[in-house]
């Protein structure tokens, strides 16, 4: 296998980004660009110069169509959807990922588990307004999404010694058991049905109820309501239609560059495959 060097990786995923875009419009796939991608768009016309991935928003409805579309076939010819439930497939959220690459990520241990150079495609759900529904909501995610990394076996990323990488340890320990026993498969896919469960009309908050990394990460669904036009890489893009009021609650200023020593990629080893 032939390394792929870091200047590489963003025409790699650029390629499958185009391929989605393709994808979404002879379907007519509802979509948005989500976190840093949007970032990239509006400050940057494109990546964020030293981020390293792709994140796309599809509402749930839309994101099921894609799953149900895409099912079996190769963008492409070479991009295939890894979704939740497939086989060693530890994400409870879709990739669309180069069969052609491996990715070797930091908290993988299990190279059985790795997939391709890869697109982050999240479903958009619904976030109970009422704050204490909100919480049990949330707070189930985390502990199927901490038994989904104790049955995988991924490794604790938090500072070792920490509070709360002990916390995490102990945690994972005792979940590991009956997490093996239920398996990466059935787990992915238990998260990825809890966040389609919570779909309703009534309440008007959205944001990634699967896979996020606060319990403050959900914005009004007007944000989310439509779409405003943007260019990725030279490409016509949908960011979010409140793209600055999203990008403000994101990261505050976001026109300002962060300090140099915070612009630092995620990090993975990637490879070729047969080459």
């Amino acid at each position: 296998m032939k390394k792929i060097e870091i200047s590489e990786i963003q025409p790699l995923e650029k390629d499958i980004l185009f391929h989605l875009l393709d994808f979404f419009e002879e379907n007519n796939i509802k979509f948005f660009t989500s976190g840093g991608t949007t970032l990239g768009s509006v400050r940057h016309g494109g990546f964020i110069p030293w981020d390293d991935d792709i994140d796309l928003y599809l509402p749930r409805k839309e994101y099921d169509r894609f799953l149900e579309l895409s099912n079996g076939k190769l963008l492409g010819g070479y991009i295939e959807i890894k979704k939740p439930g497939d086989k060693n497939y530890i994400y409870p959220f879709a990739k669309a990922c180069n069969k052609n690459t491996v990715v070797y990520e930091k908290s993988v241990t299990d190279r059985k588990d790795a997939i391709g150079i890869f697109v982050d495609i999240f479903p958009l759900d619904t976030y109970y307004e009422n704050p204490i529904k909100r919480f049990f909501q949330l707070a189930w995610s985390v502990n199927v999404r901490s038994m989904l990394e104790a049955a995988s076996s991924q490794i604790n990323l938090s500072k070792k010694g920490s509070a709360k990488w002990i916390a995490k340890q102990a945690v994972r320990t005792l979940q590991k058991p009956l997490a093996k026993a239920l398996g990466v498969e059935k787990l992915a896919k238990a998260i990825d049905n809890h966040g389609r469960k919570t779909q309703n009309d009534k309440d008007k908050l959205v944001g990634n109820v699967v896979w996020f990394t606060k319990f403050t990460d959900f914005y009004p669904s007007r944000y989310f309501s439509d779409s405003c036009p943007g260019k990725f890489e030279g490409r016509s893009i949908k960011n979010p239609i409140c793209c600055d009021e999203y990008l403000t609650r994101m990261y505050g200023d976001y026109m300002k560059l962060p300090p140099e020593d915070q612009r630092v990629m995620h990090g993975f080893e990637a490879y070729y495959l047969n080459k």
